[in-house]
């Protein structure tokens, strides 16, 4: 005998199959049972398409023809987030699930940005909160969006082990292995966006770009590239006007010709604050995922304003030296000494590396 936990386990494994194709929208995942026994799967397969619980009723329909609509006015519906209960792009998924009379719903996860399932739902029994660490793990962006008003911010740093990035002349190149950049590149296409500074762009001239990630790469939307450029050094020429995918910059040159360039509308004497870029970013363009790509000084700002969530490490095994440049140059006197610490949340190889993924603990 199949267990609820067991059903949501299958539908929490559903939604991540809409892990690049969704976004904005959250993944989701749904599976009907009838008699306890899985008579319908489906997914959020990409945004503006049908939801999950339609793709599975549908695939019910599909499945069992002429007893399918019999068979859902018993049904038990399994899904990872609160159905929606408004109009957006599709009609409401709560007039499908009352439509065909499923006679019990349990969501693993609420959904704030919704009016409440609960309220259209009369004569639907209704479980909340089987899974629900799981189901918000999963999409802990989009949570982070619709109840903080930001992305959730990851930052990696590939460093040595006395944690320098670069050479004192700023050379940094290949400090981390072939896995390790692959695993970046992966995180990259994971991601909506990456947020970086003009002293990275000028000293490495990166593309910012998911290349070599192991997804389907018909699958894979590049990052919107993001630079803060307060000193106004960017001259149009640097890679990422000439690769594919879009850019957004921070400053008061807005002089660029590129096609694929937007400029965040910034009043040339107004300080460019962290808190009013994320919360941008969030509002403005939708962004769930947000990963930080830079040097000490955008990594250590963004950690003092208590912006990061997580922290993805890759350690090589190498020295670069006393006058290395460090992956943080974060000012903590005896006073200030555990303001922050973090907590390890999973160390694995990467060929000669060790990733090490941490969550900063603020006080």
């Amino acid at each position: 005998m199949t267990s609820p936990a067991e059903h949501m386990s299958e539908a929490l494994s559903l939604a991540r199959k809409g892990l690049l194709t969704t976004r904005p929208n959250p993944m989701v995942g749904c599976v009907i049972t009838h008699n306890e026994k899985i008579i319908g799967r489906g997914w959020h397969e990409k945004s503006g398409d049908n939801h999950a619980e339609i793709n599975a009723i549908h695939d019910v329909l599909k499945n069992l023809g002429s007893n399918a609509e019999s068979a859902l006015e018993n049904s038990e519906m399994y899904v990872t987030l609160e159905p929606c209960s408004t109009t957006g792009k599709t009609p409401p998924c709560s007039e499908a699930i009352k439509k065909y009379g499923i006679k019990k719903v349990f969501i693993a996860s609420e959904d704030n940005s919704q009016d409440g399932f609960a309220n259209k739902a009369d004569g639907i029994e209704i479980e909340v909160g089987l899974l629900r660490e799981d189901a918000r793990r999963l999409n802990r962006g989009f949570f982070s969006r619709i109840e903080k008003n930001r992305p959730f911010i990851s930052a990696k740093m590939g460093v040595g082990l006395d944690a320098g990035i670069a050479l004192s002349s700023g050379e940094s190149k290949w400090i981390t292995s072939s896995e390790s950049r692959k695993d970046v590149h992966k995180m990259r296409a994971e991601n909506d966006a990456i947020l970086t500074g003009i002293g990275t762009i000028v000293a490495d001239n990166p593309s910012l770009t998911s290349r070599d990630s192991g997804y389907d790469e018909d699958k894979v939307m590049q990052p919107l590239r993001i630079v803060i450029d307060r000193n106004n050094k960017l001259t149009g020429n640097e890679s990422i006007f000439q690769v594919e995918g879009n850019n957004l910059i921070f400053s008061s040159n807005q002089n660029i010709d590129s096609h694929n360039t937007d400029f965040y509308p910034n009043p040339s004497n107004k300080e460019i604050n962290l808190k009013e870029i994320v919360q941008y970013l969030a509002k403005e363009k939708s962004i769930n995922n947000l990963m930080i790509e830079s040097g000490s000084g955008m990594f250590d700002a963004l950690l003092d304003e208590q912006l990061i969530d997580e922290i993805i490490l890759y350690q090589a095994p190498k020295l670069l030296g006393k006058d290395r440049k460090s992956f943080s140059n974060l000012d903590v006197t005896n006073e200030k000494l555990s303001t922050i610490d973090f907590q390890i949340i999973e160390t694995t190889n990467l060929g000669e590396d060790k990733k090490i993924i941490l969550r900063p603990n603020y006080k």
